[in-house]
């Protein structure tokens, strides 16, 4: 077993960086549904960062379930055409165990639970103004404190305020099609909270977990459930092993 079990109450999500490893190698476990949208992909940076969410989702969801990366059932079907770029779904024929990828520059962040419908979000802080995303994406109460702000600070907290809006709104599986100026969520340097939003899911029901992806990156894990104590263990995914890296040949990545 590469990666720990997940316990009660846990939440497990592995970090990637997309330049490590060779494409042939994230592509060896791979269903010909992921392949064909991975040919679509024109720019390498792209291509990479698919290619490496999707490899860390079949060998971490293998593990927990004991199967080879490539026997994972994903399912990426949308509920709104016939193309498979949905959340990813993992069937199990057993217990459901929840899953969620996101990525940004150079993270991948691959996020798993049993506790209930997750959304995980990853972006890398803004280095130019976000105030024409602001009045898009805040409400007025968080334009706000965001306006309140130095100009140099604005831009952490503005990706801050975000993955929490984003992260939600992928747990429940509306992702961008709720406006994000209709979601409200605590301050920017307050604990990740929903405050409020135009969906029938309690704000009391989504558990908001702060991450670390790293320096110049914000991240964000919501977990719809009812326990308080829900906790993150995030890992690094250089330490899976080389053979998971490059398929079930165990060929080096």
């Amino acid at each position: 077993m590469i990666t720990s079990v997940l316990s009660a109450g846990e939440c497990h999500v592995w970090w990637a960086d997309p330049r490590q490893g060779t494409i042939e190698g994230l592509t060896e476990v791979l269903s010909p549904s992921e392949l064909e949208r991975a040919a679509r992909f024109r720019r390498e940076p792209d291509l990479r960062r698919f290619l490496t969410g999707a490899w860390l989702l079949r060998v971490t969801a293998g593990a927990q379930l004991g199967l080879r990366p490539e026997d994972v059932a994903v399912d990426r079907s949308c509920s709104d055409c016939a193309r498979n770029h949905g959340k990813p779904r993992i069937h199990t024929g057993g217990p459901p165990l929840h899953v969620s990828i996101s990525h940004s520059g150079d993270r991948v962040g691959v996020a798993l639970t049993a506790e209930g419908p997750l959304g995980v979000d990853v972006e890398a802080v803004p280095t130019t103004s976000v105030d024409e995303l602001a009045r898009c994406a805040l409400t007025p109460a968080e334009r706000r404190t965001l306006e309140s702000l130095p100009g140099d600070e604005r831009y952490e907290a503005f990706a801050r305020t975000w993955v929490r809006k984003e992260a939600a709104l992928k747990a429940t599986g509306h992702g961008l099609r709720i406006s994000p100026d209709r979601v409200e969520v605590s301050g920017p340097d307050e604990r990740p909270a929903l405050l409020s939003w135009p969906l029938d899911v309690p704000v009391d029901g989504v558990r908001l977990l702060p991450l670390d992806p790293g320096y110049g990156y914000v991240g964000v894990v919501a977990i719809l459930t009812g326990n308080p104590d829900v906790r993150v263990v995030e890992s690094d995914a250089a330490v899976l092993d080389r053979a998971s890296l490059a398929g079930a040949s165990g060929k080096a990545a």
